[in-house]
């Protein structure tokens, strides 16, 4: 081998000397409070100063506008492990600072800069793709669906507005939130409306149905996993839940179905902030806001050993319970309006609901609550054909509940009465028009009810035209 200056071969350190000098990686040699003691052409080109103008300093003061910190070194130094570190330079550069210590002599450090500008970009617009790509499990989803999810929070009712202001009041700190209500309640709909009144709306909102996912993937779609963890992964590996929603929040929908194993890593992680994926050497520290929801008693389930106190406790910082729709009954009507209003916006159809069906529904039970109530009102939208929805459109097994009072026998027999007085009153009204009036159609136009009313009516009273 010839040297550099064409003088003669090159012989031990000499040799090792060209070879740190012309190295594409950036090589500091530091002492152990962190003072520079040699650099290469590529440490100087990275930090952005000449190699030589850097001897003698500390490391700290060259690197200070990076976010630099000295303080690894120390511990470099302590441990005798190698740790690594990811800056931004200036001009957008991004490197690897891999720190490894000097075993023999007097204690050193090693500082390797390596530029991964162009990695960084592949993996923030892969990551980009991950988000904006579809789920695997309907479960598991960056919201941007549909009603009822999407549906925004009706507070008419004093209860519900005092609920919808604690959310609020949630939304303004970054403490871990827990949604406590039965099922259909509107759990997930809060916790939307706690991430987009809080700083991070701008950043993503994930949901994961801790109940719906096999215990196996579970862990997987939580933490993601390191590349070839384990047969049939996807050989680059993959990114968690938890990871994709780094700046933004993390809902755990159901976390009561949470298995014990899982968790004590999550546990792990909002004590932390670490996560460690699946088979990974490292751990990484993703900035995200958990919000957790359920409906089960989960003191109960402290009780039979199913849940983790420990972890109740750091999701349970901040709680809002929300009600049943039975206990705010007053928000029926205006959801009811919100609904159709929404249905008319998709199906392209237009629906009024008759009061006297409106008053129905209100004494309806509804387990499901504010789900329940989509459902049964979607599906009014789309089946009834004319634009009025009548009580007698309700189904069977609602109107059954309807008619028949829990009371006393004495009760229902006066409700039977009056329903037998109404349906005399109704098919006398009936009779009388069409014999007016001569069709359904006039009888109807007069009556200020839809034709397909007249008849669906006259069909059950057995009236002819």
């Amino acid at each position: 081998m010839t040297p550099l200056n064409g003088s003669g071969p090159l012989h031990g350190v000499e040799m090792l000397e060209a070879m740190v000098e012309v190295a594409s990686e950036g090589l500091v040699l530091l002492s152990a409070d962190g003072i520079v003691l040699r650099a290469n052409r590529s440490a100087g080109e990275m930090i952005g100063y000449d190699s030589d103008l850097i001897v003698g300093r500390p490391i700290q003061d060259l690197l200070s506008k990076t976010g630099f910190d000295a303080t690894f070194i120390g511990e470099i130094v302590a441990t005798g492990f190698a740790v690594s570190r990811t800056y931004d330079l200036a001009g957008g550069r991004s490197v690897l600072v891999q720190g490894r210590p000097v075993t023999a002599g007097p204690a050193r450090v090693v500082l390797a800069f390596c530029d991964v500008t162009h990695l960084r970009q592949l993996v923030s617009h892969t990551q980009e793709e991950a988000r904006s790509a579809k789920p695997t499990w309907t479960e598991m989803r960056k919201t941007s669906r549909t009603a009822p999810d999407d549906a925004p929070i009706v507070a008419s009712s004093v209860v519900m507005q005092a609920v919808r202001g604690k959310a609020l009041q949630c939304a303004a700190v970054d403490s871990p939130v827990l949604l406590v209500g039965e099922t259909g309640t509107g759990k997930g709909v809060f916790a939307k409306l706690i991430h987009e009144a809080s700083p991070r709306r701008s950043g993503p909102f994930y949901v994961i149905n801790c109940g719906a996912i096999p215990d196996g993937l579970l862990e997987a779609e939580l933490f993601g996993y390191a590349r070839g963890a384990f047969t049939g992964a996807d050989p680059r590996g993959k990114a968690g839940l938890v990871e994709l929603a780094s700046g933004g929040t993390l809902l755990l929908d159901e976390v009561g179905d949470l298995p014990l194993s899982l968790q004590v890593k999550l546990l792990r992680f909002l004590e932390s902030g670490e996560v460690w994926p699946i088979g990974g050497s490292k751990s990484k520290h993703p900035d995200v806001r958990v919000i957790a929801a359920t409906n089960r008693d989960i003191r109960q389930m402290i009780g039979e050993g199913t849940f983790r106190q420990d972890l109740f406790y750091r999701l349970n910082v901040l709680s809002v319970g929300i009600p049943p729709l039975r206990e705010h009954p007053a928000d029926i009507p205006p959801l009811v309006t919100m609904m159709l209003a929404q249905l008319e916006r998709r199906l392209g159809t237009r629906k009024r609901i008759a009061p006297q069906t409106l008053e129905a529904i209100c004494r309806l039970p509804l387990p499901g609550n504010v789900r329940e109530l989509w459902n049964l009102v979607e599906s009014l939208a789309v089946t009834v054909s004319t634009e009025i929805i009548e009580p007698t459109d309700l189904p069977d097994h609602m109107a059954g509940p309807l008619l028949a009072s829990p009371v006393s026998a004495p009760r229902k027999q006066e409700n039977r009465k009056l329903r037998e007085a109404l349906r005399s009153m109704e098919t006398q009204i009936l009779r009388e028009a069409l014999k007016r009036y001569g069709t359904q159609s006039e009888a109807a136009r007069h009556l200020g009810v839809a034709q397909a009313t007249i008849a669906r009516k006259a069909k059950r009273y057995g009236i002819g035209a």
